[in-house]
Formats: C-alpha cells, structure tokens, sequence
C-alpha cells in the first residue's frame, strides 16, 4: 500500500508538460517508414525470429579498441613504419643483408627492433587499457525478458533486437530502447543525458498510451508488437517509427526513445524494447575519432629530420663520386697505382673497369654507414619523455581541486611541449570563468530592491571608479555582523534583514511579497526529494531553476510535494517566534513550458478558497508588454532595478500573476484541449496561440536577479597570462551587456581601454527585419558588418606601430555570421589580432569552432578551453583543447586534451609546466641531433681518410648501441627533470613564457648552431685523435695504434664529449641526471672490457682492445683528457658570452637567482618591467588597471598642486 500511495503522488505527466510530451510525430515523417532510411523491423519479444527473416543486426557488444589481436601485429608495424625515419631504418636494415653492409645486420637490425618493439608495447599497453574498459562496460548486468513474463539478469553484450529490458534505478540504459512503461502511472521516466550532451538537468520521456498498462514483469507474457523505424543514424534529436500491435499502428517520436549510456533517474524503474544495439546504437554512431593533433615542435622535428637525410645524401653522393674517380684511375695501362688493392683482381664492388658500377655500390654503402646521422632512439625517446611530463602534471597537487577531488590529467602526452607556445586562449564563459552555480543574490519586489551582496561585477565596477564598497569597509554595526555570520546556503546568497527571517510582513507591500515568493516556489518544474529527516532537496531542469525554489524556501515558503495533479507548499508563519508551518496545497491545472521562442514559462493552479492563478515568469522583453494598465504600478523602478543587475553581471526574469475567473478558464481549457488533439500542421501553432491568449492582463510583483559567480582565481590567473603575453578571447551564448560586465570583472575590460563594438541592432538594420526580406535583410547586414570592421581597422593601430591605448573587440552572434564568411573573415582575424581583448557574445557551438579556426591561421598556437557540450567542437578544433571537469557533465573533458578541475590553474599549467615541458622537449631535440651529427661526422671524416673505402672506424655493436646505451638515458633525464628556473619564480616572472611563444629556444638558428656545434666537436676530435696516434709507438713494445685502437679512443672521446656536453647543459642537477650522464661513461668502460673479453669470432676488432691496448697507454688518457677539454672549451667561451653580455631573459632571472635577489618584489618589477617593454605591451589583467588608477590619481594630485 505504502508503494502504492507513493505512487500516487508522483507528477502526472499530460497535466503538467503541455508543449514538450503531447505533440505527436508527423504525419508526413510517419510515412516515410518501409523506404530507404526507414527500414528497420523489430519484433518485440522475439529477438531469434530476425535471423530467420535475414535480417543482419549486430551484437550489443562495442569495441573502441585501435587493434585486434589478429589485426595488432600489421597494424602496429604500419603506423611505425609510416614515420620516415623508421622506413628509413628499415630499409637500410634490410639492405644489410646484402654483400653491400659495411656491418653485420644483426648490430644494424637488433637497434631498430628494440625501438619498434618498444614503441609497439607501448600501444599495446594503451589499446588493452582500451578494451579493459570495453569488457568492463560489455559485462555490466540488465535484467532481460525470457519468456512467460520472467526476467533474467544477463550481460550487456548478450542482448539482442527486439528484447525487453527492464532497467532499474540509477543505471544507464545498455542499447536504444522503446519506452513501454515505467513505475509511474503515466508512463513517464526522468533520464540524464549528461554522457551524451553534457547537460545535467533532467529529461522527461514519455511512454505512448498504448503500453501503459505493463506495469508488471508478468505483462509481457503474450507480448508481440512489432516496431518499424528508422534506420542507425547519429542524430541524437530526431526519431521516426511506428508500432503495431493489435491490429493499429501508433506513431513513435523521440519522446518514447532512451539511448544508450544515459541514465535512468528518479524513477524505480522502466520496460523498454531493444531496437539499436551495439555500434548501431546513437552514442556510438557519433563516436568519432578526435583530431589527430601534433606540435608545431614535433612538425618541424620532422623538417630537420629531412634536412638531415638530405644532407645524408649530399656527402653519399659526394664520396661515392670520388670513390668512382679514385676507382678508375687505379688501373690506368693495365698498371695498377694502388697495387695493394689488388684492382686488377677485384669484384663489382670495386671494379676500375666498371667504376660508374662501382660508385653507385658504394653509394648504398654509403648510406647504410652514415643513417647514425638520423637518431634511431628520437622518437621513443620523445615519447618515454611526454608521458613521465603528463605524469608530472598529472600529480602536481598545486593542481589538484580538493572540494571536488579532481586532479588534472593529461589525457594525451603529445602536446606538452604545445603548453609552453600558446598565443590565444579562447575561453567559454559560464562554467569555466564562473561556477555555473546560480545564486539568489538580489530581486525587486513592488519597486523596492532588495538584496545587499555585492557581486564580483560590482566589486570590479567600483575599482573602475575608485570607490570602497561597503562589504570592503570593516564592519562597524551589529546589522553587518549578523549578515556577514549568518551560514551560506547553496544556491541562496540574498542579505537583506528586511525581508529575512518573516520581516516581509513589516513592509508596506506584505501582500505583493508574499504573492512573489509563492510563485517562485510554484512557477517551475522541479522535483522535490524528501528524505528521512523531513529535509527537501530539488532536481531542476537548470541551475536558475534550483536557485529560485531554494530562495523561497529560505524566505518561508517551501516547495514540499509534487503530487499527480497538486503542488503542496510549507510555508513559515511570520508571526510566530517559534517555527510553526502552514500547508498549502495548489490545485495543478496547467504548466506552459518555457521554450527559446516563448521566453516564458507560466503555471495555472486553484487555491484551496477557489481562486484560479495563473503565475508567470519570463525575460523583460516580453513580460513587460503582456501587462495589464492596472498591472504597471511598479514597472519604471523594476525596470531601472533591471538595468541596475544587468549591469552587475545578474541574470534578471520577470515575475507576474492574474486572477482568472471560472469561466474564462475553461474557455482557455477548451481550447488548449482542442489544440492539443489536433492532427493537423499547425497544431503547435495553435497550442502556442492558446497559451499566449491566457498570458496577458498580467499583474506585475517584481524581478529576480541570480548571479553566476567567478571561479575563484580567474581575475589574478587572466593578470598572470596577460603578463605573459598571451590573448584571451571569451566566446559565450550570453548576451553582450552581461559579457562586457563579466570582462570587467576578470580583468579583460577595464576603464580607459576602447571598446569597437559590432553589432546588427542598429535602427535601419531592425526595420529592415520587421519587413521581413531576408535577402535584403543579410545583404544589409553583411554591408554594415563589413563597414564596422572597416571602422575598427582604421582605429587601431597595427602591431608594428606604437601604441599608447587599448583596444577591446566585442561582437554579437549575427553579426559574427558574416564576420566568418569567407570574404570577410580575414579582416575580422586582423582587427581581433590587434586588440588587447575579444569577446564573442551570443554565439553558437559551431561559431565557437569557426573561430578558433580563424586564430589558427594566425599560424599562433591556441588553447581552446570549456565545460561543456557546446564547446566540443571548439576544443577539437584548438591546438590545445583544456576541459574544465565542471557541473555541466563529462562531454568537454571526453573530447579535450588536458582536463583539469578549475581555470585558474591554468596559470600553472601554462607558465609552470609549459614553459619547462617546451624547454625540455626543445633542448632534448637540439641535443639528440647534436650528438648524432657529431658520431655521423666522424665515421664520415674517416671514411674520407680511408679514400671513402666504405670501411666504418668503428666496430659494429659500438655503432648500433650509441644511441641505445651510451648517450640515450642523459637526454631523458634532461627531458623530464631539468628546470632553467623554479615552479615559483616561473610564476614570479611570467614574461618568461615569451621564450617559448617566440620559440626562441627551437628557432632554426639554434637548431643550426647545436648541429654545428656536433661538426666542430666531431673535426676536432678526429683530428685530435688520427694526429696524436698517427706514426707514434701506442704500445709498450713499440707497435703503432691500428684501425681497432683508434676506433676505440675516438669512440671513448665522443662518449665523453656529448656526456659532458650534456652536464653543460643542464641547468637542474639531481642523482638521477647525476647517475645517468657519469653512469654512461662507466657503463661504456664496461662494455669495452665484456664485450672486449668475448670470442673474437664475435667480437672481432674489439677483441682485448681495452685490457692490452688502451689501458697500459698514458697517451690513450691524455688524448681522451685534452681532447675532451679542447672540445668543450668553445662551448664553454660561446655560452659565457653569450650569457653575460647577450643573456637571454631566463638567463638574468638564473643570475639574479644567484645573487639572491630573484624573489624581491622590487627586481622582480624592474627586471619584469624592462622585459615587457621590449616585448610586448601589457594591456588587460588586475594590475594594468591598478596601474591605470594610480596613474589617473597622480594626474589628479598634480593638477590640485599646480592649480
């Protein structure tokens, strides 16, 4: 009985949803069923009978796996081999196998697999974390029919077309089904489709009449309709099909469909019927793979891997060449000149006869001896090092966001370097600069105001004009104390003692008041929950919503129970000192939906004394105009009350009520009903029009006003990055008086900057509308867009030029329309380029990630960052996408790159582990190449000394493990721990970041100097070593060094010069860089001496080299000393100059770091001061506009003192 009366009191649907549940599907759309499109036939209840008809529908099993486990091994092999440095591996690894190698293919190929297996486990790991996920979803557990009414609990991924599935409570739903039935009466359910659009308010669906009679497992005994439908598409919104069962068809709309991965929610249970499973299912149509997206760093580390095989090829080409003409002149007359080669004798590969032959042998030769020119370990390298970055960033608690428990997480590691070159930052607005948590902050009511909060837009409004508020004034009366101790209520932040705590009943307007609150608790279509302490908690469609049941509820008047047709209210007496509650119970007669085009939602009840209400709220720009003459009492002081929140940041609706009498009533329900049943076109209209006969002659109580409040810290994050020269753009569907008042508050508008404003609300624009020629209407609209931008061109000064005043671009929706076009576009990009701020107001998702294409011409890096659904695509479309894990579900973090919890850490994101991330990975690369030139230059210099003979000075394995063993391990450790500067001073001197937006540290002309650096390195150790072991005794028995004994001192010397070239660099020591570049040494020690110790079957020219050659020599330890010395000593000279008489900015940081002044406020200024302006000119954040008062007030001091 119990289950029963509760029952009962849910929300009957057909009374209260009007608009949204009872329209029918089309007619015409009905009609299309059983063409193509529209073909699928489900047979409810009898899933094997598909199969037996031919009908191919696929398993409910999904998988977003990249590989399979027959498709891994090909699939894998491609996408590395796909990289032109690994084909070229490859390819030179199999020609190793011919007569041609210079070495043996197992040292060329043992290398190359080590890497490619590496990189291959690597996206194994990753793909079976995949399918982890896949197998967890596929075995989750459902309830299925099995016949005779009986459910069974079986697997997600056994489910098949055309089964009946009962789900229960707070589970998602595991395919698309057919509503049949819930707990409720009406067939109704709530479901969240947060997975799917990202949106946490509730959805309402509604089961056809026909099915509401299963309410019970045992109703599906004898169950057999059959559903016909549309085929798989990805549209979310739009649905067509019909059932047929006993003998009618009846037409089904999105309104009876729930798909897969929404959730089902206040509501115990539903029955539905299987018609999507699997991949066919709407979720998964539109699951698409994300961008792929690479770095600007990684793109151009492909250009000089080009270049360098380019240059692989110029010096092949060239000792082939004179190895052809050396060749040919070998044997001249039939007389040998070089009679030690035996030319007369020879084979193909060096045949004087042939020597064109033998060139190209030799080229190929040539090609496989000098690939150490391309590093073989770069990309794993790069890789290992991204993800230990993302691992970092991962658990740096600075970035962690305790009320929520969300750290940040890099969701792909291969842009961090991208986090340290960001130009643009386009930002959503709400959700991501403010909380998307509405409070009641204010309101108007019978033309007084009331509210004393400040908000944060009233805060920055009052900097702008120099003036204290009074919440900055310390508290000196009692009243002010009781404000500021009184406990915050979430979603509720109105202070008023007036009205608060039943004081509303002294004010001369008691009755206009009371009426207001009732309709706030009234008005809406929340759902209470009332647990066992008697506490009420409210699902609403929307945070607005939520705030203003919970504002009533703390004035006194508490939204209690939703029953079928009834609305019960607790209200508070004021009269009495102790609590004493009074229930109200409202008749439910009708609610009429808000939609976009109404702008206004109303409810009609009847009292308990009679009385039939019917109570409004809406914008002010229609509200207004549906008053009554006798209902306009208030309108001029709520109108100015208005105006005075919008300019505060709020959101303002108007509140309004009439009496309707009996009579008047039915006749609109008569009508209304009539609509409602109608089958023709014009049935909404009708509806609509019926609706809007009622809401007129209103009378008006007031107006509320919500805040969207700031997350805490954007204001002092957008003064650090406009610090560091980044832009920011915010692109919100807010209208533009509410945007420009958020930019005030986070410090992207400020008083004295000059605002190019672009909008289509001109006077010869709007009458143009209302005539309604659309043609005339966009060609006008586009000439004055066009005609704007002309305008603000020619206002602002281009970057080249000096400038001495701000510029802020603000531009609406329509008239961003046109700015986007193709003929316009690029003017717009030079106009928004040239101004300290842009804000986008009114626009549209797809306007989002049009933009953010825009900025991306710029060819500047860009971050796209925002919280919700509609800011998918822009977040694609970035350089950069940064989800914010807000209140307005997952979608934004799904299709982002980074997610992290609040926005303000993207100040340490950005300025803190992007700058050190970009460094790493940039000095990383200059090195690998560096290193690599220097190996490569000297096998080539040898081989010139050798007569380009093809002979290699080094012995295989010492060849295939330099980049593997002996200098791979140091360059990671640089990667992952090496800080020019620390976290804190990072964030002290954000101008630091410029370094790596004007990519000083990867320009060509550092990218060329590394590389030339490794020439020079690679001559002077050659020469060095072929000097001082040529003609002199090596050995204690006199004997000269050989080809086995100067391979390995030259070896010996480049381990030791790249290594300590590398502790050169290096800017932060720990044990691990420490281990690594003295470890790699060591370790090249110990290799010679076991490698040395091994068979000479194996070990061939390295055979006892170090125990009876080098070691016994003291001239093999001078030479390693003074070459090693004479190599380093011009790095060392270059570097020191360099820093002291052209540091670059991190550099003077670094040297006022060691004379301890770094963290001094006043240097800090100074050097920050200095830095900007040689750089770039600050223009927005907290501190210009302080700056900008102070200058403003000592203007004002002289004057007074000169007047």
């Amino acid at each position: 009985m119990a289950r029963g009366r509760r029952t009962l009191e849910k929300l009957k649907l057909s009374a209260l949803y009007s608009f949204a549940l009872c329209a029918k599907g089309s007619t015409e759309d009905q009609s299309k069923i059983g063409t193509t499109g529209f073909s699928r036939v489900v047979y409810v209840s009898d899933p094997d009978r598909h199969e037996a008809e031919g009908f191919r529908y696929p398993r409910n099993e999904v998988s977003t796996t990249k590989y399979s486990l027959v498709t891994f091994l090909p699939k894998s092999l491609f996408e590395q081999f796909r990289r032109v440095a690994n084909f070229y591996f490859l390819v030179s690894g199999a020609l190793t196998l011919t007569k041609l190698a210079p070495y043996s293919a197992v040292s060329a190929l043992l290398p190359l697999f080590f890497v490619i297996t590496a990189t291959m486990v690597k996206e194994g790991v990753e793909d079976w974390r995949r399918k982890q996920q896949d197998h967890e979803l596929n075995n989750r557990i459902v309830k299925v029919h099995r016949g005779n009414g009986s459910f069974e609990e079986t697997k997600w991924k056994y489910i098949k077309i055309g089964d009946v599935i009962k789900v229960e409570k707070d589970n998602f739903f595991p395919a698309d089904l057919i509503l049949l039935s819930s707990n409720y009466p009406d067939g109704i359910c709530y479901v969240e489709t947060m997975n799917l659009d990202g949106e946490t308010n509730l959805k309402i669906k509604q089961a056809l009449e026909v099915t509401l009679d299963l309410q019970e497992d045992a109703s599906f005994g004898n169950l057999k309709p059959i559903i016909k439908c549309e085929d798989p598409n990805a549209n979310l919104y739009s649905f067509v099909g019909i059932v047929e069962w006993k003998g009618m068809q009846h037409p089904l709309s999105p309104q009876q469909l729930l798909l897969r991965d929404s959730k089902l929610r206040n509501t115990d249970y539903i029955y539905g019927a299987v018609i999507f499973t699997g991949h066919d299912t709407k979720v998964m149509q539109n699951a698409t793979e994300p961008p792929s997206k690479r770095s600007k760093i990684e793109k151009k580390m492909d250009k000089i891997i080009y270049v360098l095989m380019f240059c692989l090829l110029a010096i092949a080409t060239l000792g082939s060449v004179f190895f052809g003409i050396w060749t040919k002149d070998d044997l001249k007359n039939g007389e040998p000149k070089r009679w030690y080669l035996r030319p007369d004798d020879s084979t193909v590969f060096y045949d004087p006869k042939r020597p064109a032959l033998a060139s190209f042998f030799h080229l190929l030769t040539a090609l496989m001896l000098y690939n150490y020119f391309i590093p073989i370990s770069l990309y794993i390298s790069i890789e290992m090092v991204k993800i230990l970055q993302a691992l970092f960033i991962n658990q740096d608690i600075e970035m962690y966001h305790e009320e929520s428990d969300k750290p940040t997480h890099a969701r792909t590691s291969n842009l961090n370097e991208e986090l340290g070159q960001v130009d643009t930052i386009l930002s959503d607005k709400t959700g991501t600069l403010t909380c998307n948590m509405m409070e009641f902050i204010k309101c108007s009511i019978a033309g007084t105001a009331y509210g004393q909060s400040v908000t944060e837009v009233e805060k920055a409004m009052a900097l702008r004009k120099g003036v204290l508020l009074d919440d900055e004034i310390e508290p000196g009366g009692h009243k002010e104390k009781q404000i500021d101790e009184s406990p915050h209520v979430k979603g509720f932040n109105l202070k008023d003692p007036r009205i608060m705590d039943g004081n509303w009943i002294h004010e001369p307007n008691k009755d206009v008041i009371r009426d207001f609150f009732r309709l706030l608790a009234i008005c809406h279509t929340c759902i209470p929950e009332v647990d066992e302490t008697d506490k009420v908690s409210y699902e609403a469609e929307s945070p607005d919503e939520a705030a203003f049941v919970i504002a009533a509820r703390e004035l006194g008047f508490e939204f209690y129970k939703r029953a079928q047709t009834s609305i019960v209210i607790r209200e508070r007496d004021p009269n009495h000192q102790v609590v004493d509650y009074q229930y109200r119970k409202y008749q439910l007669l009708n609610v009429l939906e808000f939609s976009s085009s109404r702008k206004r939602m109303s409810v009609i009840v009847k009292e308990q004394e009679g009385r039939i209400l019917l109570f409004s709220k809406g914008a002010d720009s229609v509200m207004f105009r549906r008053l009554a003459p006798a209902g306009r009492k208030f309108e001029e002081e709520t109108k100015r009350h208005i105006n005075e929140y919008s300019d505060s940041g709020l959101r303002t609706l108007v509140l309004a009520y009439r009496v309707l009498d009996q009579e008047e009533y039915e006749k609109f329900a008569a009508k209304f009903n009539t609509a409602k049943i109608s089958g023709s076109a014009d049935r909404d209209e009708k509806i609509e029009e019926a609706a809007d006969s009622i809401e007129q002659d209103l009378l008006l109580l007031g107006a509320t006003a919500v805040e969207d409040k700031l997350q805490k810290g954007v204001p002092e994050c957008i003064d650090k990055l406009a610090h560091a020269g980044i832009k920011i753009w915010v692109l919100t569907g807010d209208k533009m008086e509410t945007a420009i008042n958020i930019g005030f508050a986070c410090s992207l508008l400020r008083q004295g900057m000059t605002q190019i404003i672009i909008t289509l609300e001109a006077p010869d624009i709007i009458a143009l509308e209302k005539n309604g020629d659309k043609y005339s209407i966009a060609k006008a609209s586009k000439q004055s867009v066009m005609d704007q931008i002309e305008d603000g061109i020619k206002q602002v000064p281009t970057s080249s030029q000096s400038r001495t005043e701000s510029f802020a671009l603000i531009i609406d929706g329509k008239s961003l329309t046109y700015a986007l076009e193709d003929d316009v576009k690029f003017k717009f990009l030079d106009l928004a380029l040239n101004c300290a701020s842009v804000i986008c107001c009114r626009s549209s998702p797809k306007q989002k990630a049009l933009v953010t294409r825009l900025v991306k011409r710029s060819n500047k890096v860009t971050l796209a960052i925002g919280d919700g659904a509609n800011d998918v695509g822009m977040l694609q479309e970035a350089d950069i996408g940064v989800g914010i894990s807000g209140v307005e579900g997952m979608q934004a973090v799904m299709a982002s790159d980074i997610a992290i919890a609040q926005f303000r850490f993207l100040e340490r994101l950005l300025l803190v582990h992007g700058h050190w991330c970009y460094r790493r990975i940039s000095v990383m690369i200059c090195y690998f190449f560096y290193k690599n030139v220097t190996f490569g230059v000297t096998i080539f210099l040898y081989e010139a000394f050798a007569s380009f003979s093809g002979k290699p000075a080094y012995n295989d394995w010492f060849l295939s493990l330099y980049n593997v063993f002996f200098t791979s391990l140091p360059v990671i450790a640089l990667g992952v721990f090496d800080q020019d500067v620390s976290s804190r001073l990072c964030l002290q001197y954000p101008e630091l970041y410029q370094e790596g937006v004007q990519n000083v540290l990867f320009s060509w002309r550092r990218i060329l100097g590394w590389m030339l650096n490794g020439v020079i390195n690679a001559v002077l150790i050659f020469f060095f070593c072929t000097t001082a072991l040529k003609d002199q005794a090596f050995r204690q028995d006199g004997q000269v060094a050989g080809l086995d004994a100067l391979g390995a001192v030259m070896y010996t010397c480049v381990v030791w010069v790249v290594n300590c070239q590398m502790a050169l660099s290096v800017n932060y020591f720990t044990i691990i860089q420490h281990i690594f570049i003295w470890g790699s040494i060591a370790v090249w020690y110990l290799f010679l001496l076991a490698y040395g110790a091994v068979d000479p079957k194996y070990s061939t020219t390295a055979y006892m080299v170090f125990i009876e050659q080098l070691a016994p020599s003291l001239s093999y330890w001078l030479v390693t000393l003074l070459v090693v010395l004479a190599t380093l000593i011009p790095y060392f000279c270059y570097a020191a100059i360099q820093i002291r008489f052209f540091p670059m900015f991190h550099n003077k940081i670094q040297w006022k770091r060691y004379l301890g002044k770094a963290e001094d406020p006043e240097v800090a200024r100074q050097l920050s001061s200095r830095q900007r302006s040689s750089s770039h000119p600050r223009m927005v954040g907290i501190s210009v506009r302080r700056d900008g008062k102070a200058m403003e007030v000592t203007k004002e001091t002289d004057l007074e003192v000169q007047g």
